[in-house]
């Protein structure tokens, strides 16, 4: 991507904010692991965790219930006062769930079953399709029912046949966009495969294209790397500082613009700065990282490194099709990623 970007020339100003946006998920996996390695007590950073979740998920919920005393229940303003999501919460949730009766790890919770149902209720008001279907990941990778082995396809199958008829039946439920309350939601659930994947866009009707906005950056950014000499964009990118043209004014985060940095489909966004070369190196990282749970050992802790490390290559997989995957800007699990490197350093050299 650096090389790319004196190929097409490039403002100083954007060039130096791409490098240190593709640099954010190097910083914070060193961080973790590096952090990680200074705490004496392993088992204190995941009882952290769960605390800090804890307050997180109070302040969230009074917020959330402030507004309802007074406002009408609306899912939009509920996420937009409170938040859209929380990988704290998530996180802690996943812990909780995963260590029954001290399994991976021996900390205390002092009233756990209560810390539980707060962070369930605080999970719910989010209203977030990503934390939902991560979570489920999470859980499903830890304990090792997404490595391709019998039962881990038969969880696997389960889980599609259950996806895919909740799809078909929210398909067949008449649903407004922009209805408040539980149908907006499901609206938008509707909406996600096509907001994804839809390249065919009329740009003049605002609401098809703010329903499908994901597709249609993603296909602006296609048809430029294309629109290269030789095609060489699409091998090599257009490089840190390029911009993509979404060919006309937009209104997005309460401004105006027609060429925007990055986009949410973190494959095409690699792509567009680093070309396939980039893409491949992405992809050989997640994959490998997805690798590292068949790594066979009788170590408790081990297992549970190797299987999460496993999970969050999914999760970035599934998520880099929609909020860019491990160049999401609020994301913490680049961090936790760089914890769990270290845990497994130390307990292969344990074994």
């Amino acid at each position: 991507a650096i090389v790319s970007a004196f190929a097409y020339g490039f403002k100083f100003y954007d060039f130096i904010k791409d490098f240190f946006y593709f640099l954010k998920p190097i910083i914070f996996v060193a961080s973790g692991y590096y952090l990680f390695s200074k705490i004496k007590s392993k088992n204190f950073i995941f009882q952290a965790i769960i605390y800090l979740a804890l307050l997180t998920a109070v302040i969230h919920l009074v917020t959330v219930f402030s507004y309802l005393i007074s406002e009408p229940f609306n899912i939009n303003l509920i996420r937009y006062i409170g938040g859209k999501s929380n990988g704290l919460e998530l996180l802690a949730l996943t812990l909780l769930i995963v260590n029954k009766k001290g399994r991976y790890f021996n900390f205390k919770i002092k009233y756990k079953r209560l810390i539980f149902f707060i962070l369930i209720v605080s999970f719910f008001f989010y209203f977030s399709r990503m934390m939902l279907v991560a979570f489920f990941i999470f859980v499903f990778a830890i304990n090792g029912y997404l490595k391709v082995t019998k039962k881990g396809l038969l969880y696997i199958m389960v889980f599609l046949i259950t996806f895919l008829s909740f799809y078909i039946i929210i398909n067949l439920i008449p649903l407004e966009r922009g209805a408040p309350g539980v149908e907006g939601f499901l609206y938008k659930l509707r909406m996600a495969p096509s907001e994804i994947f839809s390249t065919e866009i009329d740009r003049s009707d605002h609401k098809e294209l703010w329903d499908q906005w994901r597709g249609y950056e993603a296909t602006k950014a296609i048809e430029q790397l294309w629109d290269t000499k030789l095609h060489s964009g699409v091998v090599f990118g257009k490089g840190f500082g390029s911009l993509v043209d979404l060919e006309f004014v937009a209104p997005l985060s309460n401004i105006e613009a027609q060429f925007i940095p990055k986009i949410h489909n973190g494959y095409i966004n690699i792509m567009f700065k680093s070309g396939f070369i980039g893409l491949l190196f992405y992809l050989s990282f997640l994959f490998y990282s997805y690798s590292i749970s068949y790594y066979n050992t009788s170590n408790k802790t081990l297992i549970f490194a190797n299987n999460f490390i496993s999970g969050i290559a999914i999760y970035f997989i599934f998520t880099s099709l929609i909020i860019s995957g491990i160049y999401n800007q609020g994301d913490i699990f680049t961090f936790i990623l760089g914890t769990l490197l270290f845990l497994r350093h130390i307990s292969i050299n344990q074994s």
